[in-house]
C-alpha cells in the first residue's frame, strides 16, 4: 500500500528500523520503516477493519459464525482485537505478542482493550500454545509479522501443530501469510495439508498477502453459498463483503464442477 505522510504523531527507533505513527484524515497508520504499513485504525470507529488482509481473515467467520474463545498471535496496533470484543461482547480473547514494545505502542496510540474477558500476554506465539491450559480455541487468528517478514517461530510446522492441539472440533486458524516468499509459502502450505482436514486459500488483491483458513474438518462449503439476504446481514453488522469473500474462496479453491455440485447440494437443486 502506498505511502501516505499525513500528520506525524510519534517517531522512535526501534530493533534498528524508524517504527511511525501517523495520522491522515480519520486514518491512524502504523508504519514499521519508511512507507512500510502494518496496521491501521479509524479514530471515530475503531472497532472497524481498516485493511483488506483483515476482512480476509475475517472470512472465518463464515466457518464459526459466533466464537466464543478467541486467540490473536501478533497484537500489532490491536485491529483484530477491537473488531471481535466490539462484535462479540461475550467473547474471550487471548492475545499474544513476543514484543513488549509493540504492546506498549497499541496501548498509548492504538485504544488496545483490555478487561476480563480480553488478555494481553507478552509471549513468542510458538511458547504460548506450548504452555498447559485447559481451554481451547474455536478461532485462532495469525498474523505475527514484524519489519523482515513473517516471525519465523511462529510460521513453523511446531507452532502449527501446536494450533491443532488447542483448536476445537469444528473451529479454524484464520492465517495472514506473505506470498513474495515462495519456498516459505510452499512448506506452510505443506504444514497445513499435512495436519488440517480442510484449507482454503484467499490471495487479497493487490497486495502480496494470502489468507489461510486451517480447519479441523472438511471444508463446511454450504456456508459460502448463503442466500442473497444472509450475505447482507453479515454486511450489515460487520461492514464486510462477505459474498465477496465467498466467492473468492471458491474461485481459488474449487474446480467449475465442484462449484456447480456444491451450489446445487447448498440450495438443494433449487434454481
Amino acid at each position: 500500500m502506498s505511502y501516505s505522510p499525513g500528520f506525524l504523531v510519534h517517531k522512535e527507533y526501534w530493533n534498528g528500523h524508524s517504527l511511525e505513527i501517523r495520522d491522515n484524515g480519520d486514518h491512524r497508520s502504523l508504519y514499521f520503516g519508511p512507507g512500510h504499513l502494518q496496521s491501521r485504525m479509524s479514530l471515530s470507529r475503531p472497532q472497524d477493519l481498516v485493511l483488506s488482509y483483515t476482512w480476509h481473515m475475517a472470512a472465518a467467520l463464515l466457518v464459526v459464525p459466533e466464537p466464543r474463545d478467541i486467540l490473536i498471535v501478533g497484537v500489532g496496533a490491536g485491529s483484530l482485537i477491537r473488531f471481535f470484543s466490539d462484535h462479540f461482547p461475550e467473547c474471550r480473547i487471548d492475545a499474544v505478542d513476543y514484543s513488549s514494545h509493540i504492546i506498549h505502542v497499541a496501548r498509548g496510540f492504538f485504544r488496545l482493550p483490555e478487561n476480563e474477558r480480553i488478555v494481553v500476554y507478552c509471549r513468542d506465539g510458538l511458547q504460548f500454545l506450548q504452555e498447559p491450559r485447559d481451554k481451547r480455541y474455536d478461532l485462532i487468528l495469525v498474523d505475527a509479522f514484524d519489519e523482515q517478514g513473517m516471525a519465523p517461530s511462529v510460521y513453523s510446522e511446531p507452532f502449527f501443530s501446536r494450533c491443532l492441539a488447542n483448536l476445537k472440533n469444528a473451529g479454524v486458524v484464520s492465517c495472514n501469510l506473505w506470498s513474495n516468499d515462495a519456498r516459505h509459502l510452499q512448506e506452510i502450505k505443506t504444514i497445513f495439508a499435512d495436519h488440517f482436514a480442510g484449507c482454503l486459500y484467499l490471495p487479497v488483491p493487490d497486495r502480496g498477502n494470502i489468507v489461510a483458513l486451517a480447519m479441523n474438518d472438511a471444508v463446511p462449503w454450504s456456508r459460502f453459498f448463503l442466500k442473497n439476504k444472509e450475505f447482507a446481514k453479515l454486511r450489515n453488522r460487520y461492514g464486510i463483503n462477505f459474498k465477496e469473500l465467498a466467492g473468492l474462496a471458491k474461485a481459488n479453491n474449487m474446480s467449475l464442477s465442484q462449484r456447480i455440485l456444491s451450489f446445487l447440494h447448498a440450495t438443494g437443486g433449487d434454481k
